[in-house]
Parts: structure tokens; C-alpha cells; sequence
């Protein structure tokens, strides 16, 4: 079972790179959402983040955070700013006297990312090896990587556009199978009675229609945590499930919250770019 530790770069107090009305502690969660979301059907994978939220995570606790998790990659995710808005391109670091399997991972997914920068316009600034606090404290293979520079005009429009960065999402997912052979989940066939949650449903709504208490129902549905609280598209098991059926419940559940996360961000991330073009 492969174990990764994803870090969003900065987030909360701590906003990054800033420019051409994007902000990196934003950009970079939302490719670490994507990536999360789509590396979520695989099997034979555990995912730790450093946070889903624009929070403040001191770097030193991420890092001390994958250190006691025992994970085997440390992946962070940074964009580059410069005062040369000219500065452009996709790069890639490790340690400067790296683990092996630093140089494992980093021949495996730099190609992979470079190519979908460069296809789009960009280009492709090497393979590195720095001194980052990142690489240096953590104790697994680790790399991080700058994707574009958020002062570059160009480079910022690719990470405004969501074909672009699903196609960097798939080129990152397609590196962590070809490094950590991983299978593609089987979508499960639901022995339990099911309903899908629509718009303007509750469970108190959902109980009544189907002719039962909403303890009874609550009881069939121990991934909701809150019965007050559900999401469009949230299983909901009107028949007692198996455990295998309830973890699939709580895992559409997380990428339901992954994908209200990236609209969240995608729609912020517009209005920011509406303001900037107001005062530039």
C-alpha cells in the first residue's frame, strides 16, 4: 500500500505568489483537489492532505506531519513568481544528495508534467535539485514541483483553463500508477436499496417517502455523520449495506466535498481576476 503526503504550497496567511490575478496558495490547492479526487479510484493507496481549506499549515508541521505517517512520497505543489514577468516554464526539484527513489519518482513524473506544459506553450526548465526545507527534513522521497509562473501572462492563462489542468491531473495520476503500479477500483455493484441525493432533498424528506422513521434510517447510514447535513449526489442506503458498501458511501462522499472545494476555488479565483482587471 503506497502512502502520499499532499501539500498544497502556502494557504491561510501565507499567500504565495501573486499575480495576473491569481494567487498561489489557490492554485495550488486546487491541483492537489484535482489530484486527490482522481487518484482516489485507484486501489492500493493511502492519501494524506496537508490541508483542503485555505487554512494556515506551518510548513514544519506538514513536514513532521508525513514523518509520523510513515508516507513514501512527499508530493508539494507550488507555482513560481518572479519580478521579470518574461520568467516562464515547468520545473521539478529533489534534494541535492537525494534518495534513490527521489530520483525514482522525479524521472517518472517531471517528463510527464513537462510534456503537458510544453504541448500547451509553455516549456520545460529541468529537473533540479535544491535545498528546500521540503526535501531536505523529510524523511521519505520527496519532490516538489513549480507548476508555471503565476507573474508570467501566458502561464497564467494555462492555469486558468480547466482542459489544461485536467490534463496536467492525468499526466500526474499516470506517473503515481506507472511509479506505485496501482489498479484502477472496480466500481461496486450496491447489494442495499439506494437512493441518490437530489437537489432540495433531507432525510427527513428521503425517511418519509420511503416509509420509515428517520432513526431507522439514520441507522442504515452511519457515513452521514450529520443528518442534517447532506450533499447532492451523497449515497443514501435505504436497506442495511454491507461495511464494503458503507466505505464506498464515505468515500463518494469526500470526493463530493473534493469537487464543492474546486468550484469554490475556481469561482474565487474568477472574481479576483475580475477585480484585478478593475485597478490594473
Amino acid at each position: 500500500m503506497a502512502k502520499i503526503y499532499l501539500r498544497a504550497g502556502h494557504g491561510g496567511r501565507y499567500s504565495g505568489a501573486v499575480g495576473n490575478g491569481l494567487v498561489e496558495k489557490q492554485e495550488t490547492l486546487r491541483h492537489i483537489l484535482m489530484l486527490a479526487e482522481e487518484l482516489s479510484k485507484y486501489e492500493g493507496l493511502e492519501l494524506k492532505l496537508a490541508r483542503t481549506a485555505d487554512v494556515t499549515v506551518e510548513l514544519n508541521d506538514s513536514i513532521a506531519e508525513a514523518n509520523r505517517w510513515g508516507a513514501d512520497l512527499y508530493y508539494s505543489s507550488h507555482i513560481n513568481g518572479f519580478q521579470d514577468s518574461s520568467a516562464y516554464g515547468y520545473e521539478s526539484h529533489i534534494y541535492p544528495t537525494p534518495l534513490a527513489e527521489s530520483i525514482r519518482v522525479q524521472n517518472v513524473l517531471h517528463p510527464k508534467q513537462a510534456a503537458v506544459w510544453v504541448k500547451w506553450g509553455s516549456r520545460d526548465r529541468g529537473k533540479k535539485r535544491s535545498n528546500f526545507a521540503e526535501l531536505r527534513e523529510t524523511k521519505m522521497a520527496a519532490i516538489l514541483v513549480e507548476n508555471g509562473f503565476i507573474t508570467n501572462k501566458n502561464d497564467a492563462q494555462l492555469l486558468r483553463n480547466n482542459s489544461f489542468l485536467q490534463e496536467l491531473t492525468q499526466a500526474t495520476v499516470e506517473a503515481f500508477v506507472e511509479l506505485y503500479d496501482l489498479k484502477k477500483k472496480e466500481e461496486p455493484g450496491m447489494t442495499a436499496k439506494t437512493y441518490i441525493v437530489q437537489s432540495g432533498d433531507n432525510m427527513y424528506r428521503i425517511a418519509r417517502n420511503n416509509n420509515m422513521t428517520l432513526e431507522e434510517l439514520a441507522s442504515y447510514n452511519p457515513h452521514i455523520t450529520d443528518i442534517n447535513y447532506i450533499e447532492v449526489g451523497d449515497i443514501v442506503f435505504l436497506s442495511k449495506p454491507t461495511l464494503f458498501e458503507v466505505d464506498y458511501a464515505a468515500m463518494n462522499r469526500e470526493l463530493i466535498l473534493c469537487r464543492k472545494k474546486k468550484e469554490e476555488y475556481e469561482k474565487i479565483g474568477k472574481e479576483i481576476n475580475t477585480l484585478s482587471h478593475k485597478f490594473l
